[in-house]
């Protein structure tokens, strides 16, 4: 063998040795590490059989006495369409409130009650809820209306009620959101909304506020299916349009306070 082949044999048996080793090593511990994820992953498997019995996300749950409670998939509530166009209500709607005014103090009271303990209910009709509406939130006003305003608040409402269920729509109640003020309650109004009348038909016992913004349902949560106020307003329209045209009514569609604001004209 020649001088030369043997200096680079010398040269190049170390560093194949220490190639064939790393190679030789490293597939040993690729593995032992493959071999040791497979055994962890084995013992987590076993930890979850014990500690979470196999459920469905969807259909059952687990509850502290070991029984099993089916569940149903929350759905989404289905939206219910009245199939006709909205009415242009703030011209349809716009009577003025000095017309309003006038009605009531031909109509209503003839002597304002100062304060709440003024409202004499001798002639006054205490407003409730019923199956046809639902008072909300009256803090500037009290449950009461003159005899003629108590049966035109019913006759709109059962009105309302009766056109839900001829158009097989759901049913719903009318939100009162006001109804007679005392002098008292028109000057607390004044102070958080410097807009307010300060000589208000409500004071006479023959307006209400009807919300155009809300409507109640009973058990509405839990039902699977729902109306959105501009739907209900479709047929409250229609309702508050027959009236109106009826002479019975002066209404006005208030934007900013999300009402509608009626007078009784009788």
């Amino acid at each position: 063998m020649k001088r030369e082949t043997k200096a680079w044999l010398i040269i190049l048996t170390p560093f194949l040795v220490g190639l064939l080793l790393g190679i030789l090593v490293g597939s040993c511990m690729s593995r032992g590490s493959r071999k040791a994820v497979q055994e962890e992953e084995s013992r987590q498997e076993a930890s979850d059989a014990v500690s979470e019995p196999e459920t469905s996300s969807d259909t059952q749950i687990i509850i502290e006495d070991g029984e099993i409670e089916e569940t149903v998939p929350e759905r989404e509530k289905k939206e219910i369409i009245y199939g006709r166009k909205s009415l242009p209500y703030g011209k349809i709607f716009a009577d003025l409130n000095d017309e309003h005014l006038a009605a009531a103090q031909r109509y209503g009271l003839k002597h304002t009650p100062k304060t709440r303990d003024d409202v004499n209910t001798g002639g006054l009709v205490e407003i409730k809820d019923n199956d046809y509406i639902k008072l909300w939130d009256l803090k500037y006003s009290v449950p009461y209306l003159t005899k003629s305003a108590a049966q035109e608040l019913d006759i709109i409402s059962r009105a309302f009620h009766d056109s839900l269920a001829n158009h097989k729509l759901l049913n719903y109640k009318l939100v009162v959101s006001s109804v007679l003020r005392t002098d008292e309650d028109v000057a607390k109004l004044r102070r958080r909304n410097g807009n307010a009348s300060a000589n208000s038909a409500h004071c006479y016992g023959t307006t209400f506020d009807i919300a155009n913004q809300r409507y109640w349902r009973d058990d509405e949560d839990i039902q699977d299916a729902r109306m959105q106020p501009y739907e209900l307003n479709k047929v409250m329209g229609e309702v508050l349009m027959d009236r109106k045209k009826q002479g019975k009514i002066l209404c006005k569609y208030e934007r900013n306070q999300h009402c509608f604001h009626i007078t009784v004209c009788y």
